[in-house]
């Protein structure tokens, strides 16, 4: 019986500090989500819209699009494959 309240207690300690976690993940998740679905004009940013799915539409058919993606998925594994190997040495 014991065991069950320290559990219980420690879980009542943990959620402010999951729930802040989960607050932090998400909000910039969901912003970021929000922004990709506007059209947005640093030159003027008075005038923003509702573009949809342009903007996926736009880089899908971009032919550099899989090329960068390509590319950071190269610089990723680089990155891991130097530092897990550097690390072991």
């Amino acid at each position: 019986m014991a065991t069950q309240n320290t559990r219980g207690l420690a879980r009542l300690m943990m959620a402010p500090s999951v729930i802040l976690l989960l607050v932090w993940m998400i909000v910039p998740l969901s912003m970021t989500l929000w922004f990709s679905f506007q059209n947005y004009n640093l030159l003027n940013p008075g005038n923003v819209s509702f573009a949809g799915l342009f903007n996926y539409r736009f880089f899908y058919t971009d032919p550099a699009f899989f090329q960068s993606i390509w590319n950071t998925l190269m610089i990723v594994g680089g990155v891991l494959l130097i530092t897990i190997v550097g690390g072991t040495l």
